[in-house]
């Protein structure tokens, strides 16, 4: 079930979002999807495999924000 909620966006940004055909609804969904993902599971680290320089130092260091995750290694991962 959806519930319809109000949020109030930069005009400029609602405006670039729609050029790109950007459904603000679902992106706004997954960006919250992704950042409960996050906050729940802050406290369980990403297996190596994750990473493809797979190695036991391998471990995700988070940002703040919807930036994406980079992987915590001495010699950073060309694809992290």
């Amino acid at each position: 079930m959806k519930k319809n909620v109000m949020i109030r966006i930069d005009e400029n940004l609602v405006l670039k979002a729609k050029e790109y055909g950007l459904n603000i609804s679902k992106v706004s969904e997954n960006a919250l999807k992704e950042m409960i993902k996050r906050i729940e599971g802050s406290n369980n680290p990403k297996e190596p495999k994750d990473c493809p320089d797979d190695n036991e130092n391998s471990r995700v260091e988070p940002r703040a924000g919807f930036e994406p995750a980079t992987c915590g290694l001495r010699n950073r991962c060309s694809t992290c």
